[in-house]
């Protein structure tokens, strides 16, 4: 009977020991749970640290990159809306224009010429203009061999300058050499390079500057 309660005893203890084991690994495992788990946020948050460090220098790269770029947008933009004004009011001039009155035009513009004209057999092309109208401006002034009606641009690369209404007038002597230009294009593209200031300060007054 005594061997028996010893028997209980021992197994008392070996299981009181077994159990006492067991809740120091618990407790080491859950210490090493604790740890892993603190280190793994602390890497996440390390890493969302490190990400938005990235963004935010990324952001200051972009937006220090749109700062410079907005002076030259503005630049551009005012450029181009000064010169879309300018050739609007040319246009809007010369669309009131009578057809005496373009043809005038053309005629002042012959006059600069005449003297490289002289003694050259010459072929007119022309467009946005009757034969008749186109012979009103000619004249007489210069030995016409031919006539021919074109399209714009056909003959030579112009610029339209914004306008809606284009004629013009293109004098060609027979061995290629010279070539005159009397088009409204040239004359509106000559008047805003040579007048480009008067222009501006004549629709803006001087608002526009920055």
């Amino acid at each position: 009977m005594e061997e028996l309660r010893s028997t209980e005893i021992l197994d008392k203890e070996i299981q009181n020991d077994a159990r006492k084991k067991a809740q120091k690994i618990l407790e080491k495992a859950d210490a090493d749970c604790q740890f892993l788990l603190q280190n793994v946020k602390t890497r996440l948050d390390s890493a969302e640290a490190e990400r938005k460090q990235k963004n935010i220098e990324k952001i200051n790269i972009h937006q220090k990159n749109l700062n410079a770029a907005l002076p030259l947008e503005k630049e551009r933009f005012l450029v181009s809306y000064v010169q879309n004004a300018i050739e609007k009011a040319c246009d809007n001039y010369l669309t009131s224009l009578s057809l005496s009155q373009k043809i005038d035009l053309l005629k002042n513009q012959l006059k600069k010429y005449l003297e490289k004209l002289v003694d050259k057999k010459i072929t007119v092309y022309f467009y946005g203009l009757s034969e008749q109208d186109v012979k009103k401006v000619i004249d007489n002034k210069v030995n016409v061999v031919r006539y021919e009606q074109i399209s714009f641009g056909k003959l030579i690369v112009e610029n339209d300058c914004g306008l809606s209404d284009k004629f013009g007038i293109i004098l060609e002597d027979e061995d290629l050499l010279i070539r005159v230009r009397l088009t409204i294009s040239e004359l509106v593209s000559q008047i805003q390079e040579k007048y480009r200031w008067e222009l501006y300060n004549s629709l803006f007054d001087g608002r526009l500057e920055h």
